[in-house]
């Protein structure tokens, strides 16, 4: 009886063997992997165009605004300097000159009076020049 029971009791281990190795086998199944892969993959290509790609962008559009509005205020103060510089040249000339007459706006000076003055109207342009455009 025991050689009779020794193969119906190895049959049925081989056949709970064969049944708890396929069990053990699916645990370890490959295609699950590859679904948790692509999952992570889809999440991580999801985060960056719903969240990341916004904010780069966003940051993106404040540097280039940031820089349009410096851009702006430097050339409004170029020309402000420059007015300025014209301002004080026909100043200059009002001064030292002497209006003509029938000509309202225009003026008689000396030639070492308007050199004076282009030099110095010049030389206001080259500051604003190096202090407005570098």
């Amino acid at each position: 009886m025991s050689e009779e029971n020794d193969p119906k009791e190895q049959a049925e281990k081989a056949a709970e063997n064969s049944e708890k190795e396929p069990a053990s086998r699916k645990s370890f199944d490959p295609t699950m992997y590859l679904v948790g892969l692509l999952t992570i993959l889809v999440l991580s290509i999801s985060y960056f165009f719903v969240f990341a790609l916004p904010n780069m962008k966003r940051d993106q559009l404040g540097l280039e605004q940031a820089k349009y509005s410096q851009g702006k205020d430097l050339r409004e103060s170029y020309l402000k300097c420059v007015d300025a510089a014209e301002e004080e040249y026909e100043s200059y000339i009002r001064l030292n000159g002497s209006p003509v007459e029938k000509q309202p706006g225009a003026y008689s000076a000396p030639e070492h009076i308007w050199q004076t003055a282009d030099q110095n109207r010049n030389a206001a342009i080259d500051d604003c020049s190096r202090n407005y455009r570098h």
